[in-house]
């Protein structure tokens, strides 16, 4: 009886399995893909994805796979024109996640360190970075605090406005203003203990007019004047 029993699931597992397989990969009258799909990358049977198409179009949560067989994404394409995403690296830690609109980034999107830290938090419009953008240092490995490494503004994916760095310690590294994407007006650069270091115009993404240099006590203070990216003129003041 139990032998009898053996086959039978024997039976009707090999049959689920079948009609799943039938079942796959398949196109609608109008040749659009439909149902189930497993796609795979080129010349190769490694699976790339596993999702559910209608009319040709993805719909719900789709699985994305590397050629070396690891998770690499999942998209949930919640309608034709928007899908959120989450990109994963070989050891399963996150990569980076965020909104698409029509195939482009859109609003926030984290970035990660293969190891889990936050690293980023980047804003985009229509795929190009836009507003606020953050970037960070790895995660205290002790008290597991965030601290931010770089503060600046984006215009149609050029920086513009003010640019900030910051040390570990939280005290400013260096900053300035951009044009969109051009270094304009002053930059200063400072210590750790908060004293300039350097200090100077750009104009037009070049160096002109005079720069100052200083030995972090205000002593020996160097000038080196630019005119256009061009050095014109040195000077030591003891």
């Amino acid at each position: 009886m139990r032998f009898l029993l053996n086959i039978i699931l024997i039976f009707f597992t090999l049959s689920v399995s079948y009609s799943q397989e039938v079942n796959l990969n398949k196109y609608d009258k109008k040749n659009k893909k439909t149902g189930s799909w497993i796609g795979y990358h080129d010349h190769s049977n490694t699976k790339r994805y596993t999702g559910q198409f209608l009319a040709g179009i993805p719909k719900g949560v789709f699985h994305y796979y590397a050629i070396e067989g690891h998770l690499s994404a999942i998209v949930n394409f919640i309608n034709d024109s928007i899908s959120s995403s989450e990109m994963y690296f070989d050891n399963g830690n996150i990569m980076a996640k965020g909104k698409f609109i029509n195939k482009m980034k859109q609003g926030k999107w984290y970035t990660y360190s293969r190891y889990g830290d936050l690293l980023n938090v980047f804003n985009f419009n229509a795929g190009a970075l836009q507003g606020k953008q953050y970037l960070y240092y790895p995660a205290n490995t002790e008290t597991n605090q965030v601290k931010l490494m770089e503060e600046y503004n984006c215009e149609k994916g050029l920086k513009n406005g003010k640019w900030k760095q910051y040390f570990k310690l939280g005290t400013v590294k260096s900053e300035g203003f951009y044009e969109m994407g051009r270094k304009e007006g002053v930059f200063t650069y400072y210590f750790l203990n908060g004293s300039v270091d350097t200090k100077g115009l750009y104009r037009n993404n070049k160096k002109h007019g005079p720069w100052l240099y200083y030995d972090g006590e205000n002593k020996n203070m160097k000038k080196i004047s630019y005119n256009n990216g061009k050095v014109i003129e040195n000077k030591n003041k003891d």
